[in-house]
Formats: structure tokens, C-alpha cells, sequence
């Protein structure tokens, strides 16, 4: 296995899991919130905005630039 196999598996089991804790969420039987009441709160504040932008361009430049 190659270092870009193990990093791709690494993201998609990272997306796997975000998406179980997301269905968890929704489902109501957990204190879990789901993203966008997190993302939300996140929003609420400047320094939640600047976070928030960074982590799509931190995305952006990780997954979408090539």
C-alpha cells in the first residue's frame, strides 16, 4: 500500500464517520447536533465566520486546486 492509498483511506474512513455522526444526529436519539445547527453557532460570532472560511479554503486548496 502506498502512501496515497493510506491518506485516501484515511479521508474517506474521516468521511464515513462524519457521515455516521451526521445520520446519528438526525435520527434523535443522541444529544449529537447536526452540521448545520453547528455550523450555525459557528456563524454567530466574527471569529466563527473566519473559522468557517478557513476550513473551505483549507478544503479548497486540499481538494478541488489541480
Amino acid at each position: 500500500m502506498s502512501s496515497h492509498d493510506l491518506t485516501v483511506a484515511v479521508y474517506v474512513s474521516i468521511g464515513l464517520v462524519g457521515l455516521g455522526l451526521e445520520l446519528a444526529a438526525w435520527s434523535g436519539r443522541t444529544r449529537i447536533p447536526p452540521l448545520g445547527d453547528v455550523l450555525g453557532w459557528a456563524m454567530r460570532t466574527r471569529s466563527g465566520r473566519v473559522g468557517v472560511v478557513a476550513g473551505w479554503a483549507w478544503l479548497g486548496l486540499h481538494f478541488f486546486v489541480r
